[in-house]
C-alpha cells in the first residue's frame, strides 16, 4: 500500500465530517450566509500568502532539483491561482486589504510554517498535502452536488473542481509518495501524524469561518 493510501485511510473519519459540516453543505446548496463566506474569503486570503511562504521554504530545503522546481511551482501557483478570484470577490464585497487572522487561521498557518522550517522535508511535504488533497476532494464533492447555475458561490466551487488544480494535487501526492518511499518507518509515521494534524486544521478552518470566530480577549 502506498503511503498516500495509508494517509487517506487514516483521515477518512475527519474527511467525512468535513463533507457534512454546515459551512460546506450550505456552500454546496447556495444557502451559506454571505457574511460567513466573506469571513472565509478574508481568512483564506491570509492563509494563501502564508501557504505560499511555506511552499517556498520547503522548496529551498529540497536537494533534488526537480523537487525544488516542483515546490517553487506550487508556491507561485498557490498565490496566483486564487489571487484573481479573491480580488474579484474583494471588490464585489468591499473587503479590506489587511486581514487579521482568526485563532484557527493563525494556528494552521503557524503549524505549516513551523513544519516547513524545522521538520524533515518528508514530514513538511506531508503537512501541506491536505491543503491540496482535502480541498480538491471537498471541491469535487460540492461540485457534484450542484443543481444548476444559480449557486452564488459557483465561481469559487468551479475553481477547485478545475483540471489545473487537479493536476497540481496529483503531482503533490506523487511527490509525497516518492519522499515516503525513501524514508524510514519512523519518518513515515511522523508523516502520517502531520497529514492527520493538517486535516484536523482544515476542519477547524472551515468551522471557524462558519462560527465567525473572533479573538475573545
Amino acid at each position: 500500500m502506498k503511503w498516500s493510501e495509508q494517509a487517506w485511510e487514516s483521515v477518512k473519519p475527519i474527511y467525512n465530517k468535513i463533507l457534512t459540516m454546515p459551512f460546506n453543505t450550505e456552500l454546496s446548496n447556495g444557502t451559506l450566509p454571505k457574511e460567513k463566506f466573506i469571513f472565509y474569503l478574508a481568512q483564506d486570503a491570509y492563509y494563501l500568502l502564508e501557504f505560499g511562504r511555506t511552499l517556498s521554504t520547503i522548496s529551498g530545503r529540497m536537494q533534488d532539483a526537480e523537487l525544488v522546481m516542483a515546490f517553487a511551482g506550487f508556491s507561485t501557483g498557490a498565490i496566483f491561482a486564487e489571487r484573481s478570484l479573491h480580488e474579484s470577490y474583494f471588490v464585489e464585497f468591499g473587503l479590506p486589504n489587511k486581514v487579521e487572522p482568526s485563532p484557527a487561521t493563525l494556528l494552521y498557518t503557524n503549524y505549516i510554517l513551523s513544519e516547513a522550517a524545522y521538520a524533515s522535508v518528508e514530514v513538511a511535504a506531508a503537512a501541506v498535502l491536505p491543503c491540496f488533497w482535502i480541498y480538491k476532494a471537498v471541491g469535487d464533492h460540492i461540485f457534484a452536488q450542484q443543481n444548476g447555475d444559480q449557486n452564488p458561490y459557483k465561481r469559487w466551487i468551479d475553481m477547485y473542481a478545475g483540471l489545473e488544480f487537479a493536476a497540481a494535487v496529483e503531482k503533490a501526492i506523487t511527490i509525497t509518495d516518492q519522499l515516503a518511499e525513501g524514508a524510514n518507518a519512523a519518518t513515515q509515521q511522523k508523516m502520517l501524524s502531520a497529514f492527520e494534524m493538517a486535516t484536523r486544521l482544515e476542519w477547524m478552518f472551515w468551522d471557524s469561518a462558519y462560527e465567525l470566530e473572533k479573538w475573545k480577549i
